[in-house]
C-alpha cells in the first residue's frame, strides 16, 4: 500500500528540475526525508551527465524513501545550502545491506567528486570505518551544492539519509555503540550460559535454544552492519553469502526448538508438518539463490520467516490451549518476535515506511524479549520436569515400598504354606503309620482266625457245636473287615482325587430310608428301633453316593454304641438355604478324652456295646464327604446319655445346579 501511495505521489507531485533545498544548520543531526528528487533508471546505464539534464520527481513523503525489492538503479538528488558555521560534513546512509551507493557532487573548487560505498566494497574504502556507508565532504558556509546519489542493490531499497557535523556524529555513534554493545553483551552472556547448561544436562532443547540465540544475533548483526565491520571487513563477498543463509539458519534452528520444546508432533501433527514444510521451502529458496543469485529476490526469505513466526505463535497457543503449561511463556516470546519480524518484513518489502526497517530498536527489543521469555519457558519446563521427576521418584519409592510389603506378605504366606505342608506331610506320615497299623491288625487278625479255624476243621478235632460257634465269630469279623475295606477304599480314592463328584438333586428322606433298611439285621439283633422323622420332600444338592456313605457310617456307629432296646432318631430342618440332618442315639456317649480326635485319622477306636470293633475311618470319611459337598459336620454328646451327629448340605435350587455347571 505504501508503495502504491508513493507511486501516486510521484505522479501527482510537482515535476521539478531540482528538489527542495535542504538547509545545513548548526544542528548536529539533519534527517533527510521528502526533500529529495527521485529518478528510476530501468536500464541501469545512466550517468551523472545524463541525469543532470533530466527531470526528477519530488518525493512527497515525510519518511525516508522505501521502494522495497527493486533491481533497477535509483537516483536521488539533493540541493543543500550550508547556513551553518561549519564546512566539514558527513553524509550517512543508515541502511547497511545496500550493495552500492555512488555519490556525485562538485567540491568548493568546482572539481567533480565521485565516491562509492556499500556492502560490496571493503570497509577500508569508506571515508570512515563505520557499519553504515559514510561520505565525508566539505561545503563552505553560505554555499549551495547539488548532491546526486545512485543506489543499486538486490536487498530492500531503503535510503535513510542523514547529514552530520563530525563531532555530533562521533558523540551519537558512541552512544549507539554503547547501547548496541549492551544488547550484544547480554545476548552473548545468555548464549554462554545456555551453552554451559547444555554441556551440564545434555538436553537437546537447550542446544536448539543456543542455536536460535546465535542465529538471532547473526540476523541483527548482519542488518546493523556489525558482522561486516568486525568479522570480515576486507571480504565484502561474505555479505552476499550471509544474506542467503542468515534467515534460513534462524528458521531451521527455531523450527527445531519449537517442535522439541512444545512436543508439537504429540499435540498437532498438522502444525508440525507446516513448520517443517515452511523450513524446507526456505532452504530450497536459499539453495536456488546460491545457483541463480541475481535472479531470485530476498523478499521470499522475508515472507517465509514471517510465516514461520506466525506458525510458531499459533503452535504455542494451541499447545497452551491443550493444557501444556510450559507453552505460556513460549507463546509470549513468539508474540514479541512476530510483531518485530512482521513490522520489519512488511517494511522491507516496501509496504510501510522505511524508518521501521532501519530503526533496529524494535528488532533488538523483540530479540531481548524473546530471549527472556524463552528462558522463562525453559525454566518453567525444567521446574515441571523436576516436579514430574520428583513425583516419579516418590511413586517409584512408593511402588518399591508396596512391593517390599507384598514381598514380605508373600514370604509370610509361603512360610505358612510351607509350615502347613510340613504339617500335612507329618499328617501323611501319621496316616501312613496308622493305616499300616490298622491294616496289619484289622485284616491280619480275621485272616489269622480263619486260617486257624480251617486248620482245626481239617484236623477233625472240632465238634459241630464248636464249628458253629467259630463260624459265627468268623462271620462277624469278616463283616467288620469288609466294612473296613470298603471305607478304606473310599477314603483312599478321595485322597488321590479319584472319587468322582457328581452333585445332583437328592431326596434325603428316601436316602435315609434306604440306609435304615440296610441296617435292619444289626438292629434286630440288639432290638434297636430307628425312627426316621424326615417327612415330605426334602431335597439337597449333593453327590448321592457320598451322602449314602455318610448316612451308613453314622447309622452304623449309632447302632454300634446304642445299648439293646435303645432308639436312634433321624431328623432334618432348613436354615438359610441349608438342610441340617441329625442322627441321634441313646447310647453310651463319647468319652471326653476322645472328642478332639474325632474326624481324624488318629480317632481312637472304641468297641461297641456288644464288643463291635471299628477303625475310626468312618467318621473321617463322613467329614471329607460332607465338606466336599459344601457342608460341615459336628456332634453333641453326653456320657451315658447318647450322641447326636449333625451335618449340613446345600438345599437344592435351580440356581445351585446352574452355578455348579458353570
Amino acid at each position: 500500500m505504501y508503495r502504491i501511495l508513493l507511486f501516486v505521489s510521484f505522479i501527482t507531485g510537482s515535476l521539478l528540475s531540482s528538489a527542495q533545498t535542504l538547509q545545513l544548520t548548526d544542528i548536529g543531526k539533519i534527517q533527510v526525508n521528502g526533500q529529495l528528487g527521485y529518478l528510476r533508471d530501468d536500464s541501469q546505464s545512466l550517468t551523472t551527465d545524463d541525469v543532470k539534464n533530466m527531470t526528477f520527481m519530488s518525493i512527497n513523503t515525510k519518511y525516508a524513501p522505501n521502494l522495497g525489492f527493486d533491481r533497477a538503479a535509483h537516483w536521488f538528488k539533493l540541493e543543500v545550502n550550508n547556513v551553518s558555521a561549519s564546512a566539514e560534513w558527513l553524509l550517512e546512509v543508515a541502511y547497511s545491506p545496500l550493495d552500492q551507493i555512488d555519490l556525485y557532487m562538485v567540491d568548493k573548487d568546482g572539481t567533480p567528486i565521485h565516491r562509492t560505498s556499500g556492502d560490496h566494497f571493503p570497509i577500508t574504502a569508506r571515508d570512515l570505518p563505520h557499519r553504515h556507508p559514510i561520505f565525508a565532504f566539505e561545503i563552505l558556509p553560505g554555499q549551495t551544492r547539488d548532491i546526486f546519489l545512485r543506489v543499486q542493490t538486490i536487498s530492500s531499497v531503503q535510503v535513510p539519509i542523514i547529514f552530520w557535523h563530525r563531532d555530533g556524529f562521533l558523540k551519537t555513534s558512541y552512544k549507539v555503540q554503547l547501547l548496541n554493545g549492551l544488547f550484544y553483551g547480554a545476548m552473548v552472556l545468555m548464549i554462554l550460559y545456555q551453552l554451559f547448561l547444555f554441556f551440564s544436562v545434555r538436553d537437546k532443547i537447550t542446544f536448539y535454544y543456543v542455536l536460535t540465540l546465535v542465529t538471532m544475533v547473526n540476523v541483527v548483526a548482519f542488518f546493523q552492519g556489525y558482522s561486516f565491520l568486525y568479522l570480515y571487513p576486507d571480504y565484502p563477498k561474505f555479505n552476499d553469502i550471509l544474506a542467503m543463509v542468515t534467515g534460513p539458519f534462524f528458521l531451521v534452528s527455531s523450527t527445531l526448538l519449537t517442535r522439541a520444546f512444545l512436543n508439537l508432533r504429540h499435540f498437532s501433527n498438522l502444525l508440525d508438518k507446516l513448520l517443517l514444510g515452511n523450513m524446507v521451502l526456505d532452504l530450497g529458496v536459499a539453495l536456488l539463490m546460491a545457483v541463480f543469485f541475481r535472479k531470485i529476490s530476498f523478499q521470499y526469505h522475508n515472507y517465509l520467516i514471517f510465516i514461520h513466526c506466525l506458525l510458531a505463535l499459533i503452535s504455542a497457543g494451541y499447545c497452551f490451549h491443550k493444557k501444556y503449561k510450559p507453552a505460556r511463556y513460549y507463546l509470549i516470546a513468539w508474540f514479541t518476535v512476530l510483531v518485530a519480524a512482521g513490522i520489519f518484513t512488511i517494511s522491507s518489502v516496501g509496504f510501510m515506511p522505511g524508518y521501521l526497517s532501519t530503526n533496529y530498536m524494535g528488532l533488538m527489543g523483540g530479540c531481548i524479549l524473546q530471549m527472556l521469555f524463552i528462558s522463562f519457558a525453559l525454566g518453567d519446563r525444567w521446574s515441571t520436569l523436576e516436579k514430574e521427576n520428583q513425583e516419579a521418584k516418590e511413586a517409584e519409592l512408593d511402588r518399591e515400598h508396596k512391593e517390599k510389603i507384598l514381598l514380605e506378605e508373600e514370604v509370610k504366606i509361603r512360610t505358612v504354606e510351607i509350615q502347613q505342608q510340613n504339617v500335612q506331610l507329618e499328617e501323611v506320615n501319621h496316616v501312613k503309620d496308622k493305616l499300616l497299623s490298622v491294616v496289619s491288625h484289622d485284616i491280619r487278625g480275621p485272616l489269622g482266625s480263619l486260617h486257624l479255624a480251617l486248620n482245626l476243621v481239617k484236623s477233625g478235632s472240632m465238634t459241630a457245636d464248636e464249628f458253629q460257634k467259630v463260624t459265627e465269630g468268623l462271620e462277624a469279623r469278616l463283616t467288620h473287615t469288609t466294612e473296613f475295606i470298603d471305607n478304606l477304599l473310599q477314603w483312599a480314592k478321595l485322597q488321590m482325587r479319584g472319587e468322582t463328584f457328581e452333585p445332583d438333586r437328592l431326596d434325603l428322606g428316601k436316602l435315609a430310608e434306604e440306609s435304615v433298611a440296610l441296617l435292619e439285621p444289626e438292629c434286630s439283633q440288639k432290638n434297636i428301633r430307628i425312627k426316621n422323622h424326615i417327612q415330605g420332600p426334602l431335597e439337597a444338592y449333593a453327590d448321592v453316593n457320598m451322602i449314602r456313605s455318610v448316612f451308613r457310617n453314622l447309622l452304623t456307629n449309632a447302632v454300634k454304641f446304642t445299648k439293646p432296646n435303645g432308639t436312634i432318631s433321624i431328623g432334618a430342618y432348613r436354615v438359610d438355604l441349608k438342610i441340617i440332618i441329625s442322627v441321634a442315639d441313646s447310647g453310651v456317649g463319647i468319652p471326653e478324652k476322645n472328642r478332639n480326635k474325632l474326624f481324624t485319622i488318629s480317632s481312637v477306636t472304641t468297641q461297641g456295646t456288644k464288643q463291635e470293633k471299628g477303625t475310626g475311618l468312618g467318621l473321617l470319611l463322613c467329614k471329607e464327604f460332607v465338606e466336599k459337598n459344601g457342608g460341615s459336620i459336628w456332634f453333641e454328646t453326653e456320657d451315658g446319655k447318647g450322641t447326636t451327629f449333625y451335618f449340613s448340605l446345600p438345599e437344592f435350587v435351580e440356581e445351585s445346579r446352574s452355578a455348579q455347571a458353570n
